[in-house]
């Protein structure tokens, strides 16, 4: 068990070294390194997060049928991780956390069915986004109805999939994620639904033939989302910026007192309080190391998003329409509050598992003091936090969305920081414009 622990400890810090050179391959659009980089994660303990992994870069390559392909097998990892028994898993853990197959947080499961549902976009494989916006929005129900978390729902990815599902011919399915996105944006404070909501759902509404449903969403009889849409098509532009918070290693060091009882069921609770502080009068007996992740965020940067569309060949300087992006998704805030959720667990159990560790060389040294500072530096060497977490997410998602008229344009996508510097300009020249069509664009900056 400690060679297997030992062994853990090392694959976790390879991750731990090699996730940071992904995240800046993927800066330089470097796949080839990014992909050598993510092969390195090992798979018997984390297969998981290496399709997530994979799963992005093949995303971000524009390999789109390779990154669903990763992607698909993450689904079915997910499944047998949480439907199998995690019993056997227990012992492990009380070694090291790392021994424990990582199984992620909700709001990471539901990002893949996102991005496979942008690969089937880009693909031009409509009928598949169909299958996918299902297949996320079953996966959101459950988590919906379970409610063991605060991850209950996504207004932003339910907001996407009313936009395919219309898209695809599908406005009662529509209907029902346009609802669900308005409750969801009511009830998350962290973000405000996008302007465009209300119209989609009201036009879509009408679709359904249901004008009183389609004014309460408008809000106003008078209301031009109540007007005829006519021949116009959709272009939304998805700019994903900064970089998700991720997980680092802190040590903690608590005193363990000349006149404590260590065997105590709940001395545990005891040490975890003593974090705060304690009598400081009180003789120290041993200093005992925890690690524990913490989470660590980049520094929050406001950046501006405008998109402009320019008919093609160009007409009239009028006739450019120009929107600014709105934040839809802020995934730096769901992960931060994902580990604030079970924190005190976490830290419960490295505290126990650290003491176990300690108490185990305490009565090896009652009969060998030599065999008790050889578990007692097995249990030092084993102490290591969990930091496993998909970190090549962008910390938050901005949408930018034209209605147009059908004809062929150039998407022109600016991102500004706060003051005015540009950070990136991209353009695509390919978007064709049809009638009740939507045609999806994504930036990403880094």
């Amino acid at each position: 068990m400690l060679t297997a622990a030992v062994a853990a400890v090392a694959a976790c810090s390879t991750y731990s070294s090699q996730a940071p050179l992904i995240r800046q391959a993927l800066l330089e659009d470097d796949y080839e390194t990014a992909i050598k980089e993510v092969e390195k994660i090992d798979r018997s303990g984390s297969e998981l997060l290496y399709c997530y992994e994979l799963g992005m870069v093949l995303h971000e390559q524009g390999d789109y049928a390779a990154s669903n392909a990763t992607f698909e097998r993450a689904e079915q990892v997910f499944d047998e991780l949480y439907t199998k028994s995690i019993s056997r898993e227990i012992g492990a853990a009380v070694v090291n956390e790392n021994l424990v197959k990582f199984r992620g947080d909700a709001f990471e499961a539901v990002l893949v069915n996102y991005y496979k549902i942008l690969n089937y976009l880009f693909l031009g494989q409509t009928s598949d986004a169909l299958v996918e916006c299902r297949r996320l929005n079953r996966k959101l129900q459950i988590l919906h109805d379970a409610g063991e978390t605060y991850f209950v729902d996504d207004a932003f990815l339910q907001y996407l999939t009313g936009l395919v599902y219309e898209h695809g011919g599908e406005p009662q399915s529509a209907e029902v994620s346009y609802r669900a996105a308005f409750r969801e944006y009511e009830r998350d404070s962290t973000v405000t639904a996008p302007p465009w909501l209300e119209c989609d759902a009201a036009q879509n509404a009408l679709r359904v033939g249901d004008a009183s449903l389609a004014a309460s969403y408008a809000g106003d009889k008078d209301s031009p989302c109540l007007a005829e849409t006519g021949t116009r098509g959709r272009v939304a532009v998805l700019i994903e910026t900064g970089t998700v918070a991720r997980k680092v290693q802190n040590a903690l060091t608590l005193p363990i007192f000349e006149n404590d009882d260590c065997s105590r069921s709940n001395f545990s609770n005891d040490l975890y309080e003593r974090r705060h502080g304690y009598n400081q009068g009180i003789k120290v007996k041993y200093w005992l190391r925890v690690a524990l992740p913490v989470m660590e965020t980049d520094p929050p940067v406001e950046h501006r998003a405008v998109v402009r569309a320019s008919p093609v060949p160009a007409t009239r300087p009028e006739a450019v329409s120009e929107v600014s992006g709105v934040r839809v998704e802020d995934l730096d805030f769901q992960a931060q509050r994902a580990y604030a959720e079970k924190e005190a667990t976490v830290m419960l159990r490295a505290i126990g598992r650290a003491l176990a560790k300690y108490l185990a060389s305490e009565v090896a040294s009652d009969k060998d003091e030599g065999l008790g500072a050889l578990i007692n530096l097995l249990g030092v060497v084993t102490e290591s936090a969990d930091t496993r977490s998909w970190t090549t997410l962008p910390g938050t998602i901005q949408l930018a969305r034209l209605d147009l008229e059908p004809g062929k344009y150039r998407i022109d996508v600016d991102v500004v920081d706060p003051h005015g510097l540009l950070l990136v300009h991209r353009s695509f020249d390919d978007v064709e414009v049809r009638t009740g069509g939507l045609e999806v664009r994504r930036v990403r900056l880094r």
